[in-house]
């Protein structure tokens, strides 16, 4: 990139953000304390994921740092306090660890390897005492006291982590909000500005168009000698009525191909700030609103993630700064608006992109749709609903705007034992489950109804939602709208030992594995014993392997294992074995 073009670029970024700061509330120093909080590891911060970044149906909530493609790195305590909470799952931040400082912070460390000893011998001890692997522990403020820096577990890749990484976050002790470490003075050393892949349109009523269409438009982009431009057949962009923008953003960082989130993303029209988003602070119960923010169909169907720059009806999330009309244009009169972005990193790199919308003198058409609909969901109010043995219950603020309704069903497949209902479409997005109920013929016995499970099905893709059987229907409360029906789940979950076998002397084996699957309503539960006492066995989801790594439970000589597998449905499963060590 030429000199002059960065120049442009960051000198109007810096006069937007001198504007915003003298006429927005600005971050305080004073509210989030400077130079308190260290580094967690002893290599420098490089990040593999930013505070505000959106993942699948949520925000990111910390930063991801780099360990090198390595575990076991020491992980330290950034200031000084006590431990307020231990969390194992096999699932999200798999092994986690929270401290609690006396300044009314709390920072959590995820994905860790292990503890340190004297961590580590308390969590076994409980999850023996509970016969658990997955345990959320509470222990008392002066169980495990820790000074600023020292070691209070190892870095790895447990839980949801696709990679080794340090999964770290600051939260307030308050509200438990999740804030961006990177107001606690943290920082990376980035010279690069945020990429600006895409632009997106959409046509919010039957009135408005974008280009002649109905249809939400998808743009690209190029970079030119004074920033981004839009990649335009015809050169130009024509709009009626009330529209939405969107952009498709991310950043990069030195050495990473990892696309991280940024910081900040400014609209405006001439002089007036259209939309103003910025990743302070995050909130859990309203996290999943993140599904609104987003062009869901767009994330769903071209795994690409554009972002509104407006909001729907039902937005809750606290990110916005500054709205002018919802961040809603109206186009109307030919009235031509010089439409521009600015998009920036915490580090101040900036990266802006400017663009013409002519505004039509009349719609190119009025969209009539054509469907009939059983029904219009109003977003405020709960919805239910009747048809041919399904029922539904949609609470209200489930959707981020009014709906149109409908729903079909069809004969049942050779796999399920009621009809398969198509309730609206898997691209429409969700703030929260709802209840869908499902009749099953009174004809089949109580021993096949209660193996009956709701599942959903998108293509080939078959995947089980659950549901709880009562007088003759089943309840489950999915997630997504979509294609469901019910299947029977006959079938005993798989357990396929990996290094162990009848008879095998284990003197030189470290651990003992077994890989556990099922193939419909998934595993609910498995428990391990040897010579009839129960032991620990950790599981890995990634690679569906439980293991038990050989301590003092067990002694030298010829022993029995037991392993006992139970699905979510009640098919129960074992496996043993003899074994010397």
């Amino acid at each position: 990139m030429k000199g002059g073009t960065m120049i442009t670029r960051l000198n109007y970024c810096f006069s937007l953000v001198l504007f915003l700061f003298f006429t927005l509330p600005a971050r305080s120093q004073d509210k989030y304390p400077q130079h308190y909080f260290i580094n967690p590891l002893d290599i420098p911060i490089s990040l593999a994921g930013t505070f505000g970044e959106i993942r699948s149906n949520h925000f990111h909530t910390g930063l991801d740092i780099r360990t090198d493609s390595r575990e076991g790195l020491p992980v330290h305590a950034a200031a000084a306090g006590y431990v307020c909470r231990i969390n194992v799952s096999p699932y999200g931040y798999g092994h986690a660890l929270y401290i609690r400082h006396p300044n009314g912070f709390v920072t959590v460390y995820g994905h860790l390897s292990r503890y340190n000893a004297q961590i580590a011998a308390y969590v076994k001890n409980k999850q023996y005492e509970l016969q658990k692997f997955a345990v959320d522990l509470y222990p008392k403020p002066d169980e495990f006291t820790v000074n600023k820096g020292d070691t209070v577990a190892f870095s790895g890749s447990t839980g949801g982590a696709e990679g080794p990484h340090l999964h770290f976050e600051i939260r307030d002790d308050k509200t438990e909000d999740p804030l961006n470490p990177f107001l606690f003075d943290y920082s990376v050393a980035d010279g690069i500005a945020p990429v600006i892949a895409g632009i997106s349109f959409y046509p919010l009523n039957d009135s408005s168009d974008v280009n002649g269409s109905h249809n939400p438009v998808y743009m690209k982009t190029v970079i030119k000698a004074n920033g981004y431009a839009l990649s335009c057949p015809g050169g130009e962009v024509e709009a009626c009525g009330c529209v939405g923008i969107g952009i498709r953003t991310y950043d990069l960082a030195r050495g990473s191909e990892n696309r991280n989130g940024p910081y900040s993303e400014v609209l405006t029209d001439g002089t007036d700030t259209l939309y103003y988003q910025r990743m302070d602070r995050l909130s859990f119960a309203s996290i999943r609103y993140v599904n609104g923010h987003v062009d869901y169909a767009a994330f769903k169907k071209m795994h690409e993630t554009f972002e509104h720059s407006f909001l729907q009806d039902n937005d809750k999330l606290d990110i916005y700064r500054k709205l002018t009309n919802r961040g809603i244009i109206r186009f109307s009169k030919g009235v031509v608006h010089h439409l521009k972005y600015a998009v920036s990193d915490f580090q101040g790199n900036c990266s802006t992109m400017q663009f013409d919308v002519r505004s039509a003198t009349a719609p190119a058409s009025i969209f009539h749709d054509t469907v009939k609909y059983r029904g219009t969901i109003n977003w405020k109010k709960a919805f239910d609903y009747r048809y041919r043995g399904m029922a539904i219950h949609i609470p209200a603020g489930a959707v981020f705007g009014n709906l149109r309704f409908n729903c079909s069903a069809e004969a049942d497949s050779q796999r399920t034992i009621c009809p398969v209902y198509h309730v609206l479409n898997e691209y429409i997005p969700l703030n929260t489950s709802y209840t869908l109920k499902l009749a099953i013929p009174a004809s089949l016995p109580d021993s096949l109804l209660r193996r009956a499970v709701v599942v959903q099905m998108e293509g080939s893709k078959i995947s089980a939602v659950g549901g709880v059987y009562d007088s003759g229907s089943i309840t489950a409360h999915p997630k997504t709208f979509g294609n469901f029906s019910v299947m029977l789940d006959l079938t005993r979950p798989i357990i396929k030992p990996v290094n162990i076998y009848k008879d095998k002397d284990m003197s030189r084996t470290a651990a003992i594995e077994l890989q556990i699957s099922d193939n419909l309503s998934g595993i609910a539960a498995y428990n391990a014993y040897i010579d009839g006492r129960w032991i620990l066995m950790e599981f890995n989801p990634k690679k569906d392997i439980i293991s038990y790594t050989f301590d003092n439970h067990v002694t030298s000589g010829r022993h029995h294992l037991k392993v006992v597998v139970a699905d979510n449905v009640g098919n129960t499963n074992i496996y043993e074995a003899d074994f010397t060590r």
